[in-house]
Order: structure tokens, then sequence, then C-alpha cells
């Protein structure tokens, strides 16, 4: 318990290590919050104001109809109409107030403001009501004259193409297409653990730290020393990204998880492997300390930016053209296992990214192990 205890005291006192797993993550996670608020505001629908100058035809009753039942008082209606005379509404559009003018005194015909170009999309949309107009008036004329028997099944038909927009989602949550950095930031947090491992493979190298060589010819057993602090640190540092994805969830407002037990288990898992990675590159890398942790981000990093961390499709082209690649990935496999808890039904795909973690933990902390009890170091 006392190596446990001072394992604890290293682990607080250790400046870089509570920046790169606790604050960073937190000051990332408020700059992907307003950065992506900003950009999903602005792609966000909005009802359209439109002018409309009506004559007296028949074509005017009709389209005053149509008009009608696309406007209304909801944030959903499509057009916010304002009915006026010519004067008003080329004032109108010549302010911006309006992003278009339906005229219905002869045919119905629409006018737009060229040097509008902020509003060249709803201007299309506009273009594309009046289209759909016409191809519904002319098929209405032309059953008309043909057919009189088909008038009832027509209208019916043509109220069914325009009412029934309807909107399903293939997963159990609507997903937000900005939710997958903020499992990718959680995913980088997490393998920045592995400095942790790497500071517990020198703690335990007598040729690269003075404790360590203290600890050699210290009566305990050295698995056991070894043991209690890899547990203090899988522990220690498995709250400190828990209380960055809590941050995350509950400050920012990000839809991280359904099963939040689930998703603090695999912040769990996911910090272990990280470490044992970490001890992996603490036995094997560079001999100063400095050079191991930077062997650490130049292989953290490069994952990152494949699972999407930088690029939000660069995990999707990965999976194109080098599936296997995801498959191995831990920032791919870790930011995955929260999409699949957030969006799916099941756990099935959520277990197979687990199930793969635990075999790399497994597979990192036995080479660990075995070059650990290989090393002997000469006496002085």
């Amino acid at each position: 318990m006392t190596n446990f205890k001072y394992a604890l005291l290293r682990l607080m006192r250790n400046k870089a290590n509570l920046f790169w797993i606790l604050v960073f993550p937190i000051v990332l996670g408020c700059f992907f919050k307003i950065a992506f608020s900003n950009i999903t505001a602005s792609e966000s629908f909005h009802t359209i104001p439109v002018a409309v100058v009506e004559g007296d035809n028949a074509d005017a009753t009709a389209f005053h109809t149509m008009i009608e039942q696309l406007s209304g008082d909801s944030e959903d209606a499509m057009l916010s109409a304002t009915f006026c005379d010519d004067k008003k509404a080329r004032t109108l559009l010549e302010k911006g107030k309006v992003d278009g003018i339906f005229y219905t005194t002869d045919t119905v015909e629409l006018a737009v403001n060229s040097d509008l170009s902020d509003a060249s999309i709803n201007q299309s949309i506009l273009q594309s009501l009046l289209t759909q107009y016409y191809l519904n008036r002319d098929l209405i004329v032309q059953i008309l004259t043909t057919n009189q028997g088909n008038i009832e099944s027509l209208v019916d038909s043509i109220g069914q193409s325009v009412d029934t927009r309807k909107e399903v989602s293939l997963t159990r949550n609507n997903i937000d297409t900005y939710d997958q950095y903020f499992y990718n930031l959680i995913a980088m947090a997490c393998l920045y653990t592995a400095m942790g491992g790497i500071n517990l493979a020198i703690n335990n190298s007598a040729n690269l730290s003075s404790l360590a060589a203290r600890k050699t010819i210290a009566p305990a057993k050295r698995a056991a020393l070894i043991g209690t602090e890899l547990l203090a640190i899988i522990l220690f540092e498995s709250l400190l990204n828990m209380v960055s994805f809590l941050f995350i969830v509950t400050v920012l407002g990000i839809h991280m998880t359904t099963h939040l037990g689930l998703a603090l288990l695999t912040i769990l898992i996911s910090t272990t492997f990280s470490i044992t990675f970490g001890m992996f590159l603490g036995c094997v890398g560079p001999k100063s300390e400095g050079g191991k942790t930077g062997l650490m981000f130049a292989v953290v990093m490069p994952l990152c930016f494949l699972s999407g961390l930088m690029m939000g499709t660069m995990r999707m082209v990965v999976e194109k053209y080098a599936p296997f690649v995801n498959r191995i990935n831990p920032a791919a496999l870790i930011s995955d296992s929260f999409y699949a808890l957030n969006n799916y039904d099941t756990l099935t795909r959520y277990t197979g990214n687990i199930l793969t973690l635990l075999l790399m933990t497994a597979l990192f902390l036995i080479i660990s192990i075995l070059v650990t009890r290989r090393k002997t170091y000469a006496s002085l």
C-alpha cells in the first residue's frame, strides 16, 4: 500500500501528465463546441421570407392556396409570406427582407435579386416550388380534358406527393455529424495516458532512474512493486479521463452515450490499453525519457488523424481503401465504441471493439513483462 500511495502522489505532482490528460481535452472540447455550434447554426434550415403580389385570376387563387399551406407560424414552416403590392414587394426585396417575389397578376412568375448571393439557395428552392406548381397545374388540366373521373384520385395523389415528407432514422438516435470529433477527442485523451506507462517503465529500469535503482535492491518483490504502481496509474488516469468525459457530456451538453456505465467502462479499458502500450514503448523505445515521450506522440497523433480527429471523413476513407487499419487502430476502436453505444440498438459492434482492445492490452502487457524480466544490470 505504501508503494501505491507514493505512486498516486507522483502522478498528482506530474503537471505535464495532468495537462495532456485532463486540461487539454477539456480546452479542446470547448473550442470544438464553439466552432461546431456556429457551423450547425449556419447549416440549419430557416423559413424562407417571400413576398406575393396577387392578381385576379385562376392561377392567383390556386397559388394563394399553395402558399398558405407552405406558410405558418411554426418553426417548421417552409415559407413566411407577405402579401402586398408591387412597390412594397420590390422595396422588401432590395433591402433583403425577402428572398423573392411571386407575381400572380397574369401568370405565376418569380422575381429575385441576383445581388443577394447569401440567398442563392433559398432562391433555388423558390424556383423549384414554382416549377412544381406548373407541373401539377398542367397535369390537372390534362386530366380534366381527357378523363374527368380520375379527378378525386388525382387530387389525393398530389396531396400525398406534397405532404408525405417523412424523416426516418436508421439508428436509435439522430446522428450529429460533429459528435464524432468528441468521440475522437476522448480517444485521444485515453491514448495520452500512455505517458503513465512510459513513466512506469522508466521508474522500474535501474539504468534510467535512481528510483528504479533503489527498487532493485529493495527487499520487496519486484512484481508486487510494478503491479501496485500499475494499478495506481490505471485508476488515477482513468479518473482523469472520466472527468473530461463527464465535463463534455454535462457542461458542454454533447450526447456521447445512452449507456453511461458502459461508456465509463470503455474509458477504463481504453486507459488500461494505453498504459500497457506506454509500458511497451518504455521498454523497447529510446533510452531517454524525452525520446520515449516523443515516440509516443509520433505514434498517437497519426492514429488519431486516421480515426478522424482532424478531418471527419478520414475514417471513412480508411474504411474504403484499408479497412484492416480501422480494425487495429486503437483510436478508431475507442471512438467507434462510443459511436456504437450512442447509435446502435445492439452491443455487437461495441463488443467487437472492446474485445480487440482487451487482446491488444494483453499483448502489450505480456511483451512488456517479458522484456522487463530479461533485463539485467551490472553490479558496480
